[in-house]
């Protein structure tokens, strides 16, 4: 899987987090996800969320493959 380039000055921190989140095979979430409850595309570092992504800078192909391959609820 080819490296992703994210620009961080564009996305927003979130302040607080609740209790750490756990993908599927039992380990805390890490990377970029689709998050189907809140529609909106978030990176995770050791299962807190971490950034909240502004659509309008990143490209259509990531979101389509990032909302097929690694969706959360």
């Amino acid at each position: 899987m080819p490296q992703m380039e994210f620009n961080f000055d564009q996305a927003e921190v979130v302040p607080e987090t609740p209790d750490s989140r756990k993908g599927q095979d039992g380990q805390p979430l890490n990377g970029c996800y689709y998050e189907r409850s809140s529609n909106s595309f978030v990176s995770y570092v050791l299962g807190r969320r971490h950034h909240v992504f502004n659509t309008e800078h990143l490209k259509n192909d990531w979101m389509a493959r990032t909302k097929r391959e690694r969706s959360i609820e």
